[in-house]
């Protein structure tokens, strides 16, 4: 457990991780970005959407379903990511 320990803390490994951690919070930041700047865009675009499909006049009513829409689309893009982007078993960083 100890060699496990001081390995991980090595400076190689630990230089590694810390390169992973920064790209993370890059990429992390961007796309938080890039989905506020959108968020307005897909959502006009997904209320017409809903209107076209269900003829709901109601705004609390299109609202609601409209963010159901982008929630369901958004867990099966994450599902999606999350398979083809799984760690294989001989792909452990430590």
């Amino acid at each position: 457990m100890r060699k496990r320990i001081s390995r991980y803390f090595s400076k190689n490994n630990y230089r590694k991780e810390f390169r992973h951690e920064l790209r993370l919070l890059i990429v992390v930041t961007l796309g938080f970005t890039i989905g506020f700047t959108w968020r307005e865009t897909i959502f006009d675009v997904s209320w017409a959407f809903i209107q076209w499909l269900t003829h709901a006049e109601k705004a609390p009513a299109l609202s609601f379903l409209t963010s159901v829409f982008i929630t369901l689309i958004c867990v099966g893009l994450i599902y999606l990511t999350s398979y083809l982007l799984k760690e294989k078993p001989s792909e452990n960083r430590y």
